[in-house]
């Protein structure tokens, strides 16, 4: 793999990750807008192609794809804000599947030591959440994936020579933040059984399966970051 590539493939990931970080979003109408016009699922492929087209993420991509076609031809934005209202913020006959990481973990922790682990996290890469504007909590699934997307972004910047910044530095984030989003395996499952909406189900077995080929991906970064860094500091 060359140098370019992996430039190539971390603002690929990035990319991804603000993707699915949207999708998990509340629905705008903006984002309807890229959900149904085609914008989304072309993001999502092309991206996905800079990667070299990985097995396992192109059979995740197929189920998404197709689920972004239903809600265009059968869902309007109303609707798709109902269900998502439905589904993770206000259960209509079931309590909803909340997009908080404490919820799913073990024990079900008190949230606040959580939300204080994560804030350090945050700004150990200079990241503040806005507190100044209602906000969602430190440790909701959009904010996460976000933060995520924005470690790329910094590794690409980083390997690409446009920003100083440590290569392993980055890469130990990430895996630090790989292993804090173990959660979304148990939201996922949760989900699966509750619902089959054809838009958030298969966005969540995407996710998942972009979290396994991106720690494969940022293990593999050593090498090639050491010889960067040696190459800069001569």
């Amino acid at each position: 793999m060359t140098m370019q590539n992996t430039v190539d493939e971390s603002a690929a990931l990035a990319a991804l990750f603000d993707l699915v970080s949207m999708g998990f979003a509340y629905p705008s109408q903006d984002l309807y807008r890229a959900l149904t016009d085609g914008r989304y699922t072309e993001a999502a492929e092309s991206n996905v192609a800079l990667l070299g087209n990985p097995a396992p993420l192109v059979e995740v991509l197929k189920p998404l794809a197709a689920g972004l076609n239903t809600l265009a031809d059968d869902c309007t934005h109303r609707r798709l804000e109902t269900e998502y209202i439905a589904l993770f913020e206000h259960g209509r006959d079931e309590a909803p599947l909340h997009l908080n990481a404490h919820l799913y973990m073990e024990g079900m922790p008190d949230p606040v030591p959580v939300y204080r682990d994560l804030q350090k996290i945050y700004c150990e890469f200079a990241v503040e959440l806005n507190t100044e504007k209602a906000t969602e909590s430190p440790d909701h699934l959009a904010v996460e994936l976000e933060f995520v997307a924005y470690l790329f972004d910094l590794l690409q910047l980083t390997l690409g020579g446009e920003r100083k910044d440590s290569v392993e530095r980055i890469q130990h984030g990430l895996t630090a933040f790989f292993d804090e989003l173990d959660w979304v395996g148990n939201f996922v499952d949760a989900l699966e059984q509750r619902s089959v909406h054809p838009f958030y189900l298969p966005l969540g077995n995407f996710l998942c399966t972009l979290i396994k080929v991106s720690g494969t991906f940022s293990r593999t970064l050593t090498p090639a970051s050491a010889s960067l860094e040696k190459q800069k500091g001569s």
